[in-house]
């Protein structure tokens, strides 16, 4: 048995359309393989050889994959390889916008262990391992977790993605024939059309760089007028009759002598 077990998946291909492997559960795997320790790929559902080859470029001697339906539950799949494997590492979520990062905190709760999401780094401690987890605006943490364990890897963990061709030929993938006790069961929560997408946020008025400069720059005018000709009488009785309309001057004569 092994003991570091990184769960990977396909991933459509945003332009070309085609299966490839996923940022998220490379850095995984890359985080893993960096790390001692015997470590296992493992996957459930449909992966065709090449993207499974490019997983093994990395470094990994095999990946194990479940054979099941596409609409089988992959949780279920999963759970009997995992009951006795201390660390399970997983990538936080796919790149497609239909991924819903559920799988890593589904297999915690199924499997009654702690869950670590958005994992940078790890390194041993012991039998433990101290983990940097990322944080909003861009803090850090520093936690010291003993296994067993889940950890989500982030995908955008500094991790270097090495491709060998020599070792993702010499890779072993091993199919597994897995039934499952019936289709896969969603989540709760709401359910939102696949069509749907975050609206964008446009500028009320089209304006040149120069334009925009100036407005940042520019202080902007407040009204009011400019007297440029006439004599001190006329000048002076213009600014009194300022004050009297903002109210602050509280007497009634306004003609100079």
């Amino acid at each position: 048995m092994s003991d570091i077990t990184v769960l990977v998946a396909a991933r459509t291909h945003a332009v070309s359309g085609r299966p490839t492997r996923s940022r998220a559960d490379a850095s995984a795997a890359a985080l893993a393989l960096g790390l001692s320790g015997t470590v296992r790929l493992l996957t459930a559902g449909p992966l065709p050889d090449a993207v499974a080859r490019d997983y093994l470029a990395l470094g990994a001697p095999r990946l194990e994959i479940l054979e099941c339906g596409e609409a089988a539950d992959v949780l279920a799949a999963l759970l009997p390889a995992l009951h006795n494997v201390p660390w399970v590492l997983t990538g936080t979520r796919s790149e497609s916008e239909q991924g819903t990062g559920m799988l890593p905190h589904a297999l915690a709760a199924a499997l009654g262990r702690p869950v670590v999401t958005d994992v940078l780094a790890a390194q041993p401690d012991g039998n433990a391992w101290i983990v940097t987890q990322a944080l909003p605006k861009g803090a850090r943490r520093r936690l010291r977790i003993s296994p067993p364990a889940v950890l989500a890897v982030s995908g955008a963990a500094p991790q270097t993605l090495r491709y060998s061709l020599a070792d993702a030929m010499a890779g072993q993938i091993v199919r597994t024939p897995v039934q499952t006790s019936g289709p896969a069961t969603a989540p709760a929560g709401q359910r939102v059309p696949n069509s749907k997408r975050r609206k964008l946020l446009e500028a009320k008025t089209v304006q040149s760089g120069h334009a925009r400069m100036l407005g940042a720059i520019e202080s902007p005018s407040t009204g009011g007028t400019v007297l440029q000709a006439g004599n001190p009488h006329t000048k002076a009785q213009a600014v009194l009759d300022y004050l009297r309309a903002h109210a602050l001057v509280h007497f009634l004569r306004d003609t100079l002598p």
